[in-house]
């Protein structure tokens, strides 16, 4: 008996990832599920597709990541990623959640499902990240646990508090097996453990890590039996250094992630399809390349059926003209070739902005005859150096200059006050930058040289609603964030377009050479080592705890 499919691929190179490698055969799929790899003669199909001798991959999968981090909605972020062959993300929405709460968690759910991508979110576990800021909502376990019966929910997002874990916290512990009784995974966010901290996080079921810097980090994480997301995005550039750790023997406990994109990074370089050009350009095969970015993800997130191009497995695939190129030319999923339709970004309840900020806020009172505590910007990276140096001062007051800038996170929700303190590494000649992304509680952080411009900054930031600002010597260039000033209700194509307008405006204040904006985000978070600020002082990664900025 004849059955009759949906689609015939034939002529194609199609990676087998249990075997790594291509393999010149075809595929049978019907609906959204391949049904069979190889020739048959029992079946027929109503439409056959002629791959002319190019390769065909599985799906792309971003293990993990967040879709505000490129400033669009996940309707949006959608239509640029599906073009590169992502056919699948695993979000954390903890960005919206700190500043909307549960009602941040419901947009995304919905807003995503215009779209055909794969959005699997994982539960924010950390809103706030630590006590030592302040957040726009509080989400704690019971808040969350309804959520596990949404299908697109796939588990506990990084858990980044590690004193929490470690001291037994009952609501973090309680999130932590609410999950595991849901039968979902733990994603983890280990940066600055050592290996007897890690062994912590395994010892009750955190089981993936995505913040290591370089090969023996990695090697640490997978030696304590963790699924290694191994990361390059905007700012985190950690792919070269992690690389020398992955072999033949370990690939399959390696995914590729993005974490933080902006959308004008992922339209210049790509998204996880440039993960893995870095790979194959520096000696990996295309083999292994591609199974890291698709089945191990799969695998790592316990995503039944998915990543591999064989029976039984939901039809996510790409075509791909060459393995010199890499360029995707087509892109299939649940069984069908994408075409970019028109969609309507969803709108969320407008999150105002409450802070005061004024010049004399901005005022510090330094000793002259003493050292400060700095903050040290590390390009292509979200850590920072803790240094102690002496700065410029007038009149017992900090004075910036090039080399030393002021930096100030004003909390936005409830006018509860600012932190203030001094930051090396943003080059600025003139003039402030500002955003309403800070991580994690996203609260107003701004930098620059001059207390004028500051405050001007601030002053827009409100009037927008939130969003990115430069500001030079008064001239104002802005970039709307009115999705919880984190992302935009623009199309993909605008959002670049003013990004690029706002970049080359940060680019007359200031000679650097990657994304400020994004590197100030991280400032504020202070789960990330070394020396960042809050809207409640300068804190002391290592200590955990705040301190002065002079001793």
């Amino acid at each position: 008996m004849i059955q009759t499919v949906t689609w015939h691929i034939i002529n194609a190179k199609i990676l087998d990832v249990f075997n790594l490698k291509f393999e010149e055969t075809e595929l049978w799929i019907d609906h959204s599920q391949i049904i069979y790899r190889g020739k048959r003669d029992d079946l027929t199909a109503k439409q056959t597709f002629d791959a002319n001798g190019k390769y065909i991959v599985p799906g792309l999968i971003d293990a993990h990541m967040h879709i505000e981090s490129s400033l669009l909605s996940p309707s949006e972020f959608a239509k640029l990623v599906i073009p590169h062959g992502v056919t699948r993300v695993v979000a954390d929405p903890h960005e919206i959640a700190s500043v909307a709460g549960i009602s941040g968690i419901q947009y995304m759910l919905e807003e995503a499902r215009q779209s055909p991508l794969h959005i699997h979110y994982m539960l924010p576990s950390s809103v706030p990240a630590t006590p030592f800021e302040h957040a726009g909502a509080t989400l704690n376990a019971d808040a969350l646990k309804p959520f596990y019966s949404v299908p697109e929910i796939n588990g506990l997002a990084e858990v980044m508090d590690f004193p929490a874990v470690f001291n037994k916290d009952g609501d973090m512990h309680q999130k932590i097996d609410d999950a595991r009784a849901a039968g979902k995974h733990v994603d983890g966010h280990a940066s600055g453990l050592n290996r007897q901290q890690l062994a912590i996080y395994r010892k009750y079921g955190i089981d993936t890590d995505h913040e290591s810097e370089n090969a023996k980090q990695a090697l640490d994480r997978l030696n304590a039996g963790f699924s290694v997301f191994v990361r390059e995005g905007t700012v985190e550039r950690d792919e070269l250094a992690i690389l020398p750790a992955i072999n033949q023997a370990n690939q399959s406990h390696f995914s590729f992630a993005t974490d933080d994109k902006t959308a004008n990074d992922i339209q210049k370089e790509g998204s996880i399809d440039y993960n893995v050009k870095i790979a194959i350009q520096n000696g990996m095969s295309a083999e292994m390349a591609y199974t890291i970015a698709s089945y191990n993800a799969a695998k790592a997130h316990q995503l039944e059926n998915v990543g591999a191009l064989t029976d039984g497995f939901v039809a996510d695939l790409s075509i791909v003209n060459n393995l010199t190129d890499l360029v995707t030319e087509k892109v299939m999923l649940n069984g069908e070739w994408y075409s970019e339709t028109e969609t309507t970004v969803l709108p969320l309840a407008n999150q105002s902005l409450n802070f005061s900020l004024t010049e004399t806020d901005l005022i510090l009172k330094l000793d002259a005859e003493k050292p400060a505590h700095i903050i040290e910007i590390m390009p292509h990276h979200i850590t920072t150096k803790h240094v102690i140096e002496e700065v410029p001062t007038i009149k017992g007051v900090f004075t910036p200059n090039e080399s030393y800038a002021k930096i100030v996170v004003a909390e936005r929700y409830h006018n509860l006050g600012h932190g203030i303190g001094i930051i090396k590494g943003f080059k600025l000649k003139n003039g402030a930058i500002a955003s309403t992304i800070a991580h994690d509680s996203h609260n107003i952080i701004i930098t620059g040289t001059n207390d004028q411009d500051m405050i001007i900054a601030a002053n827009t930031l409100r009037d927008i609603g939130g969003g990115e600002v430069v500001v030079n010597n008064g001239k104002i260039t802005i970039l709307p964030l009115s999705i919880g000033g984190l992302m935009s209700s623009e199309s993909y194509q605008k959002v670049i377009q003013t990004n690029n307008a706002l970049q080359k405006a940060f680019s007359e204040i200031s000679d650097l050479k990657f994304d400020p904006f994004l590197t100030l985000s991280f400032m504020a978070l202070p789960v990330i080592p070394s020396l960042k600020i809050t809207d409640q002082g300068l804190f002391d990664f290592n200590h955990f705890s705040f301190i002065n900025i002079q001793d």
